[in-house]
């Protein structure tokens, strides 16, 4: 059995972990955004979701700095290195009902941030994808790069090498 003040931490790590829960289920959410927004060329919605993006980076930072503060008061609290304070080892200190909640968060992040890593790496394909499409669309308008190839003589005439590409960048 743990005490009070422990119980009363424990009750504010189930929150930050709802808090988790709704942040990465936020992330998922905008990666599919994101991957829309890129197959349809909306550049004014993608502006918009990376402000977005970079006004949520500083309340989920200051989520996690919450929840490990509550991390290391409950360590403290339990008298354990705030290193050793898992929520599994957490949960073989619990009874129910705390136990059984703590248990279902942590099924939950794991489920979703198993999810994230899908998804992220179909994020991250899909733009590496666009950007070597990018560089072939390159390739084929200006030749093979972007400078124009030219090559000299003995008489230091210069031949560009136009007829490679759609587009002549020197007339």
């Amino acid at each position: 059995m743990i005490s009070s003040v422990a119980e009363i931490k424990v009750d504010a790590l189930l929150a930050a972990l709802d808090e988790d829960i709704r942040s990465t289920q936020s992330t998922l959410s905008q990666l599919d955004v994101l991957r829309s927004l890129i197959i349809k060329r909306d550049d004014k919605a993608l502006e918009a979701l990376l402000r977005d993006l970079q006004e949520e980076a500083e309340s989920r930072l200051a989520a996690i700095q919450r929840r490990q503060a509550i991390r290391k008061e409950l360590a403290d609290e339990l008298g354990c290195e705030p290193g050793s304070m898992t929520l599994s080892a957490l949960r073989r200190l619990l009874v129910d009902p705390r136990r059984r909640a703590v248990e279902d968060r942590q099924t939950r992040l794991k489920d979703l941030v198993a999810q994230l890593k899908r998804e992220y790496v179909l994020t991250t394909a899909l733009v590496a994808d666009c950007a070597r499409f990018n560089r072939s669309l390159m390739r084929v308008f200006f030749g093979q790069d972007a400078q124009g190839k030219a090559t000299y003589n003995a008489r230091g005439t210069v031949h560009r090498q136009a007829n490679v590409s759609l587009v002549n960048l020197h007339y």
